[in-house]
């Protein structure tokens, strides 16, 4: 017992010692007001005399993964594969899921053991926490909570940090039987809801995690050394995410992306990497989700839907490829190398797009005058955005056999002359247009050559 008060002792010294002494818990008391469930709140002031201070320290920033550097492994792509995504089924474009269940509900037991709403007087509180709400780094409001110490370091959901602090007679809180914690105006709200964790059935408790609290239950659950909430909250992720929310896996995808090395990061990308493969018909060029994808994620999510083989149609790998092309034109931090390294190694692009770059058709009757010009618009789409970008010069890399008319570029003219030869309406003059202003000026000379064949051919003329 004695070595692991002292094992809690230590986990409670780590917060880099944020906890100073309280000489004087009440000296603004006569401000405070009492509210709803019993709480009692105050404006907070500070106080030069008063010797209370719980600092949360900002976390550190740390790297995103687009600031890391990229490093690949071929067979740890095809080992996150095969253990991770071993078959995907794409969703139509708006898609929910039909058994999609209500949130699950506290039972009546639970509700009757939240002590902490109660009056004082009617509860038997033994302890209390002084919550500020700090906004912008100044003082804030005070809301005051009467507890129960068994909730806090007791039982299958005892905190750490709680129980390091009852068992220790170092603090100077324990003869005031309170203690001051400082959050955020965010996570100081949802505070009643980690209480309600705290004091319902374990069978119940998972029910106060929701969307709206989650990052505040999961930033609690660190700060007070709880990691079954932080287990929980995992898995309220995990559900939520079949419920194919994109604005929700957006905001997870957002989150995690900040440390890919946290152990939840490592946890929830790789679902999230799922969910969006699933979804992809459902994102547009525009959305947030799209934007915040890191190249390792986006990279997955290609590979995975253009390994469908004839399981995705032409349309889907057209919408894919357009997805692909709307973020490099959006994400301008992504450089050449990084696009090249990610998005063309041969095992990328001949193992899974195809030869013809994943838009080739596979059947007769998927070969249709809207796919051809589809095709032909991404084509001008690529041509643009390596003009613009710069990529190919031989002044940045030599990658000729990428770029060059027997890489990538082969591929993009045979779309535009595809569009010829084998539409059978001829091109709009618009897009006939745009041909000529943006595709490179040889392959502008052959598509023509193309042109006037495809008119004879059709006219009958030799």
């Amino acid at each position: 017992m004695a070595a692991d008060n002292e094992r809690a002792v230590e986990a409670n010294e780590g917060l880099n010692n944020k906890m100073d002494i309280d000489n004087d818990a009440n000296a603004s008391g006569g401000d405070m007001q009492e509210k709803d469930c019993f709480i009692l709140e105050q404006e907070y002031v500070e106080d030069d005399d008063c010797d209370i201070s719980f600092n949360i320290e900002e976390a550190e920033d740390v790297p995103t993964d687009d600031e890391l550097e990229y490093e690949m492994d071929e067979d740890d792509e095809e080992c996150w594969d095969e253990l991770h995504y071993p078959t995907i089924e794409m969703r139509p474009k708006g898609y929910k899921p039909p058994d999609a269940s209500p949130p699950s509900q506290m039972g009546e037991d639970s509700k009757a053991l939240l002590l902490w709403r109660e009056r004082d007087e009617n509860s038997f509180s033994d302890w209390r926490i002084k919550v500020v709400a700090e906004a912008g780094g100044s003082g804030g409001k005070v809301t005051i909570y009467n507890v129960h110490r068994f909730a806090l370091a007791k039982g299958p959901k005892k905190c750490g940090y709680f129980e390091a602090l009852l068992q220790s007679d170092c603090f100077s809180e324990n003869s005031e039987c309170m203690c001051t914690v400082k959050l955020s105006e965010e996570i100081a709200a949802h505070f009643p809801d980690f209480l309600d964790y705290l004091y319902a059935q374990p069978s119940d408790s998972k029910c106060v995690i929701n969307f709206e609290n989650w990052k505040s239950m999961r930033y609690l659950a660190n700060y007070f050394l709880l990691p079954r909430l932080t287990e929980e909250v995992g898995d309220f992720i995990e559900k939520d995410m079949k419920n194919y929310d994109l604005e929700h896996i957006a905001d997870y995808v957002s989150e995690f992306n900040r440390d890919i090395s946290d152990d939840m990061s490592i946890r929830i990308l790789p679902e999230a990497t799922v969910a969006c493969a699933e979804m992809i018909l459902s994102i547009e060029a525009d959305s947030k989700l799209l934007s915040i994808i890191p190249p390792t994620m986006l990279r997955k999510i290609l590979k995975n839907i253009l390994r469908l083989d004839k399981a995705s149609p032409i349309d889907n790998r057209i919408h894919a490829m357009s997805l692909l092309l709307s973020y490099l034109e959006q994400s301008e931090e992504v450089e050449e190398s990084t696009f090249v390294s990610y998005f063309l190694p041969s095992y990328f692009a001949y193992d899974c797009f195809g030869p013809d770059f994943g838009l080739y058709f596979y059947e007769e009757e998927d070969e249709n005058d809207a796919a051809l010009v589809s095709r032909a618009e991404l084509a001008l789409r690529w041509f643009s955005l390596i003009k613009r970008r710069g990529w190919g010069n031989v002044d940045s890399f030599h990658y000729d056999d990428i770029w060059g008319q027997f890489g990538c570029k082969s591929y993009w003219r045979e779309w535009l002359s595809d569009l010829f030869r084998r539409s059978k309406t001829p091109p709009s003059f618009e897009l006939m247009e745009r041909i000529v202003k943006e595709a490179p000026s040889d392959i502008v000379a052959r598509l023509l050559s193309d042109y006037f064949l495809a008119i004879r051919e059709r006219t009958g003329n030799s």
